[in-house]
């Protein structure tokens, strides 16, 4: 391996040598953090380094000692203690420098700027950040952390190259389970040997999944699933090919008129993110209940109800199940139940919800519609199939190769009109096109859009289908306009859908001229 010194900074990072093959090379901190992907020859698999500051032996004696005497420092500060103890402190950045700077002094390290800048860094790492993982959890580009017992390598889900081994490595059973403690603590809850499971949400970016190694042997696993410091919204996801305008008109218009969505795809296929983008679709003072394990929705309507599971680990404390929200949904009077992920008798009482008038959404893990149907049918969820012909529509979404890359593309949207002699019918609405990378229409012999639904759209709600095809079309030009302008941010989102139900004539307008409404 052969290694370049940037011109401007102290750290080296990896060039393609005898033993590896480069794929890709880019800042996380610029100046201090890389992340480098390459190829072993060797094994044949992408790896992925983080490089960060090198330390030697006097180095790590120095920093040893920098942050024995900080923490000393920052708790005889009366007014951080209490920020002190906390598993993640904020403290500013400025002050954690002034004191850095001033210890250095009366442990007389005669060190460089650039040294103490260094030493900085793995401060601010330690201190305000998440420790080893830090880099991971700072880099845009990776959704997912596994860490899977000592002495064995971290692995991350990379947006652009799956699965990676890093060269990160917890070194013994403690060193993770005091990193797990850390987290727990962030997550507000506790985990031991009765309680070996834990999950919950660090803020707004991260949901953390953990088992202790009393049910996991080969040692104590964290799983971080990160989340976007913006979330996705529906012009994001046509942006980058998710779906199309076309598609993302037709689904706006069976939220609208209240006809139930299931998504479909496998871990990890974006099935929640497009589940959240279709949400801002819906009428800004519809009421909706969220039904979820872990929250990970999140909408700006006001009359947004967001309801939790809770488990039970003793006889005195009730265990709250989805399937209890989902009977309690039915009693507020929601226009809208949203069930992160339907995996077991919830099912049925959804779709009793739905029988009864109300319009849903969820998402289900499944590779195919037929497959989906099969799960539901089946047990523990044993839907009827009376009640089953209320899942207007499907939605595949999966990852594909587009090119060396991983992608989330929708690959098709089928509605689903009930069973004849037995066998399930579908129309297909829209179909991947693999070598156009897009999400292309089924059009019928009139050149519109092939929809069944549209037709008992127009039966049920009493609309002509020619308007019907019209505001397709309409609020297709709108996502349209909205991408061409890069009208993309939740709240011009949200913004832009809110004015067209309350103005659809002079919204379309201003949003066709790139102009918020």
């Amino acid at each position: 391996m052969t290694l370049a010194t940037t011109a401007k900074e102290e750290l080296t990072v990896p060039l393609p040598g005898p033993e590896m093959l480069l794929k890709d090379v880019y800042p996380i901190v610029p100046g201090y953090v890389y992340a480098v992907i390459y190829k072993d020859e060797s094994t044949g698999m992408l790896v992925y380094n983080v490089i960060e500051p090198p330390l030697t032996e006097e180095d790590k004696k120095n920093l040893n000692l920098l942050m024995t005497r900080l923490r000393e420092k920052l708790l005889r500060d009366k007014k951080l203690i209490d920020v002190v103890l906390k598993p993640r402190p904020v403290i500013p950045h400025e002050l954690l420098d002034k004191y850095v700077r001033s210890i250095a002094k009366e442990l007389k390290l005669n060190v460089p700027d650039t040294v103490l800048k260094k030493y900085m860094y793995y401060v601010m790492r330690d201190v305000l950040g998440f420790g080893k993982l830090d880099p991971l959890l700072r880099d845009p580009h990776i959704e997912d952390i596994n860490v899977n017992g000592p002495q064995r390598p971290v692995y991350i889900w990379h947006t652009y190259y799956e699965h990676l081994r890093t060269n990160i490595v917890f070194e013994t059973k403690e060193e993770i389970y005091q990193y797990i403690v850390k987290l727990a603590q962030l997550i507000g809850k506790n985990v031991s040997s009765a309680n070996p499971i834990l999950e919950g949400l660090i803020g707004n970016f991260a949901r953390v999944e953990i088992a202790l190694n009393d049910i996991a042997p080969l040692g104590h696993c964290i799983n971080i699933r990160k989340f976007k410091a913006e979330p996705f919204t529906i012009v994001d996801l046509i942006k980058i090919g998710t779906l199309s305008p076309e598609a993302a008109a037709y689904l706006w218009l069976v939220i609208d008129y209240k006809y139930n969505i299931i998504i479909i795809g496998p871990t990890g296929s974006g099935k929640t993110t497009l589940l959240n983008c279709l949400l801002y679709l819906i009428r800004p003072e519809a009421r909706i209940v969220t039904i979820e394990d872990t929250r990970e929705l999140n909408i700006p309507h006001e009359q947004w109800v967001a309801l939790v599971t809770r488990p039970s680990f003793t006889a005195q404390v009730r265990e709250i199940s989805q399937f209890d929200l989902v009977k309690m949904s039915m009693r507020i009077r929601p226009d809208y139940v949203v069930v992160g992920e339907v995996r077991g008798e919830e099912a049925y009482v959804l779709f009793q919800a739905f029988a009864s008038g109300h319009a849903g959404l969820t998402t289900l893990h499944a590779d195919s519609v037929e497959g989906a149907l099969m799960r539901f049918l089946s047990k523990p969820m044993n839907v009827p199939k009376m009640l089953l012909r209320l899942a207007h529509v499907f939605c595949n979404i999966q990852k594909v190769k587009v090119y060396d890359k991983v992608a989330r593309r929708v690959i098709e949207i089928k509605e689903f009109r009930g069973f004849v002699d037995g066998k399930p019918r579908f129309v297909t609405v829209f179909r991947y096109n693999t070598a156009l990378d897009k999400l292309v229409p089924v059009l019928d012999s009139n050149g519109r859009l092939k929809s069944a639904l549209f037709k008992q759209i127009a039966r049920d709600r009493l609309v002509p289908l020619e308007q019907l095809y019209e505001e397709f079309n309409r609020r297709k030009e709108i996502l349209q306009a909205m991408v061409e302008y890069n009208l993309r941010d939740p709240a011009t989102v949200f913004r832009v859908m809110r004015n067209y139900y309350l103005n659809p004539e002079d919204t379309y307008y201003k949003v066709k001229s790139g102009v918020v409404p």
